[in-house]
């Protein structure tokens, strides 16, 4: 699926949540060795899929911070769209300086495309709805080489919606190696752009799809945060690294 290569405006109201990423596995074809002509076509993931990933966070206070996710498939419709569910098995809280960067349990819907559409998250308030306007992310068919700009608005719970910008380019297919296993993967480059309590933030994502599996698990992500405008929040993201450690 597509999660969204960005913090939700949740973030604002109650967690950053890190949106999922899933799918199937591949074998490892060596570096550059995509067949002539390929392109990318979302696939979606079995109904049952259990995806576990570590992610690597460091901030704005030299924080560096460290946890599980596990991504659940738990329904499939007959459109192709589908739900997940993820959470951190520690249930750790994490917060640092003024920012909550605790993973709450969270449901997410995707459509056919794998963008996601809408997420509750189970904070620690109660939980909170968001819903997406727009495309939320690269589209389900691209051929390498390819490129997209899209722009889309999250709104959570009765909190003004946020508007991002993004573009993005299939950079070609290439060998990726992961605690998981060594994969051919799709290499997805972008930028995603929102200002938001006048700090203007624009993370810079690079993404490894799996290429050679049943279908379009997330293998690897590597996104840089830089701002502008008003001074961030004390324990502002600068780093985030995600890989995938087990599938089944």
């Amino acid at each position: 699926m597509h999660r969204p290569m960005h913090r939700p405006l949740l973030a604002a109201i109650l967690a950053p949540v890190l949106l999922a990423a899933c799918g199937g596995g591949g074998q490892d074809n060596g570096p550059g060795s995509a067949p002539a002509g390929a392109s990318y076509q979302f696939r979606t993931p079995k109904a049952g899929a259990h995806l576990a990933y570590s992610a690597s966070l460091a901030d704005n206070l030299n924080n560096t911070l460290n946890r599980s996710v596990t991504d659940d498939v738990t329904a499939v419709n007959a459109d192709g769209s589908f739900t997940v569910h993820e959470e951190d098995p520690s249930h750790n809280a994490i917060i640092s300086g003024v920012t909550d960067q605790t993973l709450y349990p969270t449901d997410f819907q995707y459509n056919a495309a794998g963008q996601a559409t809408a997420w509750t998250v189970a904070g620690r308030a109660g939980s909170v709805q968001c819903t997406v306007s727009g495309a939320s992310g690269a589209p389900g068919a691209l051929a390498i080489g390819g490129s997209w700009s899209t722009s889309f608005t999250e709104t959570c719970g009765s909190g003004p919606g946020a508007v991002f910008t993004q573009s993005g380019t299939l950079a070609g297919i290439e060998s990726v190696t992961v605690p998981a296993g060594t994969f051919t993967a799709y290499k997805f480059v972008s930028t995603t752009t929102r200002t938001l309590n006048g700090v203007t933030r624009v993370e810079s994502t690079t993404r490894w799809r799996d290429q050679a599996g049943g279908d379009s698990r997330t293998i690897k992500e590597a996104s840089v945060f830089t701002y502008s405008g008003a001074t961030p929040p004390a324990g502002a993201l600068l780093q985030q690294v995600r890989e995938l450690q087990s599938y089944r």
